[in-house]
């Protein structure tokens, strides 16, 4: 009768789906290229690089995914030539040469997000600057291997016919971050502006799309260097649980 009830066992876990398992990274996409033509990462006046994230294939997810940033590799030699040409005058001879480096960093990884933060570095002569950028990819459900927003990550997307720039999720996010900023101001926690206001806040952030996730799945939601705050605080980052984020739904 044990035996019988062990078989059992075995046979609905062997029936049962299997879930997605996390993303495995494979080699990344990396490539360079120096100006002016001809010039080589010693002799250059300015250098553009990147490297960009690719995943052992182990679901369609995945294989999208990786299609995703192919295509974004494929465009980097001309996004090279076009941030060289909107350089103007290269640094002249003997002085450090002007770079942009793009990076990634895999923040979150589970059955049903990815979630990639892209890292711009700069250097134009004087200090180097970074920014941010992110992606958040769905691994299962409807938008499988499709980069999705804070809407739709959080299942709030708007009704068919909702005005654009409507967004149920995003007011939410502005309301409990501008909380944040009056109480670090009062506390002199961060440096922000003192003439800083909630309109400037939803010029500076877009939650929809200015957001990752971290390794706990949690939301954090980014706005660049100098936006709302002195450039010394860097880039600015406000993270949520899903609870924390609806904790003021109506």
């Amino acid at each position: 009768m044990k035996r019988i009830g062990c078989l059992m066992l075995a046979l609905c876990m062997c029936a049962a789906p299997a879930l997605a398992a996390p993303a495995v990274e494979a080699q990344p996409l990396a490539g360079q290229a120096c100006y002016p033509a001809g010039s080589d990462a010693g002799t250059a006046r300015f250098v553009f690089s990147y490297v960009y994230p690719q995943l052992i294939p182990g679901s369609e997810a995945d294989r999208q995914i990786n299609a995703w940033y192919r295509n974004l590799a494929t465009d980097a030699a001309s996004a090279g030539d076009a941030e060289a040409a909107m350089l103007g005058e290269p640094p002249p001879a003997g002085t450090p040469a002007w770079y942009t480096h793009l990076d990634y960093r895999i923040t979150h990884s589970g059955e049903d997000y990815l979630s990639v933060l892209l890292l711009a570095t700069r250097f134009q002569g004087n200090a180097e600057a970074e920014s941010w950028a992110a992606e958040v990819f769905a691994r299962s459900g409807v938008y499988l291997g499709q980069p999705v927003s804070l809407s739709q990550a959080m299942g709030l997307e708007q009704a068919e016919g909702a005005a654009p720039q409507a967004s149920y999720a995003a007011d939410l996010a502005y309301a409990l971050i501008w909380q944040i900023i009056q109480s670090d101001a009062a506390s002199g926690a961060r440096a922000y502006y003192a003439d800083l206001t909630e309109p400037d806040l939803r010029l500076a952030l877009n939650p929809e799309s200015d957001y990752y996730m971290d390794e706990d799945g949690n939301i954090v939601f980014f706005v660049q260097a100098g936006e709302l705050a002195s450039e010394v605080e860097g880039v600015l980052t406000y993270p949520f649980s899903h609870a924390e984020l609806l904790s003021d739904a109506r």
